[in-house]
């Protein structure tokens, strides 16, 4: 049976991982090479996996925290600011001096509703472990001071740092709990996304790790599995026993599974028109962990994902989310 991952209401989720500066470019069709193409748009955004799903939680009226590290650079306070008008935290993020900011150019076909991102990070270091104790879990921490109920982790390349940091979360837990029985532990969640981290789960022994592991259709399929019904049956016993799994499918939408609940999938929720899928991942993953977080049922949890995903596919960004008014 899996845990109850309800969280205090006055406990934030912490988003690990990157945020960047997307710029996106807007054209009819998808530009042939070595010819000149006029863009219909473009514009700067706030990026990042992490840095998407935290402001997506906040908008929803979730307590949401981002914490990575940050160049000092010219974007360093259009990402700050952009996270100060989304009611993120973000002043526990590490600052790196002599740093580029990454950089995804993306560009958008309005014809086929492709999006391409060209990705650059020229020299900005991963998060450490010492970063992770020196700001977040620091080793004399006291549980009442302890502001997170829920600390998410995207998987990247500092899959061995992850892997320690999610070890520390699960010490701090047992050792609070055998003190007080009272004591709510931290959940985790961790995402693999990238196809890259493959090995590293393995290599760091991460699939037994996450109470939560949310998988993407990207990986999955280069792990040779073709349906999400195979994703669940192939990655679920590699997790621990009590966990849940989770994976997105895109235009066929979401399926969980439990060792209580089973397998159980949510329908996409497609706009009626399609204006802009990038981050639409985040924004499932975001919205699920809100839902599991108020304690609703797993079916619930994916389907208000979808549900959230899906509209956001439907316009230019995340802000117009707002005006939605979604009820978890």
């Amino acid at each position: 049976m899996e845990q109850n991952f309800c969280i205090q209401e006055n406990k934030r989720v912490l988003f690990i991982g990157l945020a960047c500066v997307d710029l996106f470019q807007i054209l009819q069709s998808y530009p042939i090479e070595d010819m000149g193409h006029r863009c219909t748009e473009s514009y700067w955004q706030r990026g990042g996996n992490a840095g998407n799903s935290a402001t997506v939680f906040a908008i929803l009226g979730g307590l949401a925290e981002y914490f990575g590290t940050l160049a000092i650079d010219k974007e360093l306070q259009f990402i700050q600011q952009d996270f100060q008008e989304n009611n993120v935290v973000a002043q526990n993020c590490v600052l790196i001096d002599k740093a580029t900011c990454p950089l995804s150019v993306v560009i958008i076909s309005l014809g086929s509703h492709s999006r391409t991102v060209l990705h650059t990070n020229k020299n900005l270091p991963e998060l450490t472990i010492q970063h992770f104790q020196q700001k977040i879990l620091q080793p004399d921490l006291s549980p009442t001071s302890l502001q997170y109920g829920w600390i998410h982790f995207e998987g990247r390349d500092n899959a061995c740092e992850v892997a320690q940091m999610i070890r520390l979360i699960r010490d701090y837990n047992i050792q609070n709990q055998s003190e007080n029985r009272s004591f709510k532990p931290i959940i985790v969640s961790l995402e693999a996304e990238k196809l890259r981290l493959s090995a590293e789960l393995i290599k760091h022994d991460m699939w037994k790790l996450p109470d939560v592991m949310f998988i993407s259709k990207d990986f999955a399929k280069s792990e040779g599995f073709q349906s999400m019904a195979d994703a669940m049956q192939g990655f679920f016993p590699r997790m621990k026993e009590e966990a849940v799994l989770i994976c997105a499918w895109g235009e066929e939408g979401a399926a969980a599974m439990s060792a209580r609940t089973g397998m159980v999938f949510s329908a996409a929720y497609k706009p009626q028109t399609v204006v802009d899928t990038c981050g639409a991942g985040d924004t499932f993953l975001s919205a699920t962990i809100l839902a599991l977080t108020k304690g609703r049922p797993l079916k619930e949890c994916i389907t208000f994902g979808c549900q959230v995903a899906g509209a956001k596919c439907g316009m230019q960004g995340f802000q117009k989310l707002k005006e939605k008014h979604f009820q978890v």
